[in-house]
């Protein structure tokens, strides 16, 4: 399947064995829409040339089932063909929930059958409530899985405990999403003043109760009466007849601004026009849109679901509101809107955090010494 396999040359200096580790890394196709090949992207850019060597293999595509089964089927044999060849040492394998565990699962116990180290990068904002809403032998074979692989990537200190509640024994360790900084520099910079009377304000996610999209068109009419001119720009899929619907339903077509799904060059220019981001979710792993929002100096206005408190403190760097409470939805949009300096210092905040935390090149080198580590057990 053509753009099936992505092959990156990546490096670090192996520090106990003569060759490189080889790692098999397994996920989404990158054109897959999501923040797991947003992840995988990033971290295929920041690999570096001459010392680890990883095969990227897609295992699932956006589309029709027929589309997908044959992702599937193209993945598992791409990379039964690696293990044949004895072309990989460590499996990497980036797994949400339902399908998703089941693939994965599968490919894992091939690996393990080849002799090669895995690792299981656990995504998703409800692995949890899919693991509690299983039969008992499903909820046994998720626990097995975890247990089984040499190492298990939580996204936050908060999704470690919860895997670990469903896999004591499994090796956890915590590894924050990545974001290419140098893709938002100058972003800030170049970011225009808020009017008087208006203000930009960016929501970017699949439209649904679980991101709060429906919390947010309800908080934008008392944003516009105190802001008429404000503009919610909105970017996403799936539910996006009826959020239209609701717009026009609210009668605030003149202050929301749909975008369809955005990426690339256009993404940039959102984040650029923006002076606010929101994501008042109800569940969430560790979102990449609030990371890049982070790394475009944007003030955000969000809830402590996920991994969201590890990164957003509220007044620090953003405000937190419960889930659900459109009043403070609103009054949060406002106070930012109306506080240049509170803005300007979360802003500064904002970019240094992701910097030094978050930057695609020091997630990727964790990696390779995790990578080296478990293959020179």
């Amino acid at each position: 399947m053509k753009g099936a396999m992505v092959i990156a040359r990546t490096t670090v200096t192996p520090q106990a064995r003569t060759r490189p580790v080889r790692v098999a890394m397994l996920g989404p196709a990158l054109k897959v829409r999501g923040g797991v090949s947003a992840v995988v992207a990033s971290l295929l850019r920041a690999f570096r040339s001459d010392g680890f060597d990883v095969r990227y293999i897609a295992t699932h595509l956006d589309g029709p089932k027929l589309l997908k089964a044959a992702a599937a089927f193209t993945g598992a044999v791409r990379l039964l063909a690696v293990l044949v060849f004895r072309r990989c040492d460590v499996v990497h394998v980036h797994m949400a929930s339902h399908a998703s565990f089941s693939r994965k699962s599968m490919l894992l116990g091939m690996a393990r059958r080849f002799g090669c180290r895995t690792i299981v990068h656990v995504h998703g904002a409800g692995f949890d409530s899919f693991f509690d809403g299983s039969s008992p032998a499903r909820k046994r074979a998720i626990t097995r899985t975890l247990e089984s692989a040499d190492l298990v990537i939580a996204l936050s200190g908060e999704w470690k405990r919860r895997l670990t509640a469903i896999a004591p024994r499994a090796a956890i360790r915590v590894l924050m999403n990545p974001v290419d900084c140098a893709e938002f520099a100058g972003v800030a910079a170049a970011r225009p003043d808020v009017p008087s009377t208006g203000g930009t304000v960016l929501f970017l996610g699949a439209f649904g109760k679980r991101k709060g999209v429906y919390d947010l068109l309800d908080a934008i009419p008392a944003v516009a009466a105190a802001r008429r001119e404000v503009l919610f720009e909105m970017g996403g899929d799936q539910e996006v007849a009826e959020v239209r619907g609701l717009v026009d339903e609210k009668g605030i077509e003149s202050n929301v601004r749909m975008l369809g799904w955005v990426s690339g060059d256009d993404k940039l220019a959102a984040f650029t026009r923006a002076h606010i981001y929101v994501l008042p979710s109800y569940h969430e792993g560790l979102p990449i849109g609030i990371l890049e929002a982070l790394a475009a100096g944007l003030p955000v206005v969000t809830t402590p679901v996920g991994g969201i408190p590890e990164v957003v403190k509220d007044g620090v760097n953003g405000l937190i509101i419960l889930p659900g409470d459109v009043q403070a939805l609103a009054t949060s949009i406002l106070r930012l809107l109306d506080d240049a300096e509170l803005r300007e210092r979360m802003s500064e905040v904002n970019i240094e955090l992701v910097r030094s935390r978050h930057d695609a090149s020091i997630v990727a080198a964790t990696l390779c010494e995790w990578y080296n580590e478990i293959w020179n057990r």
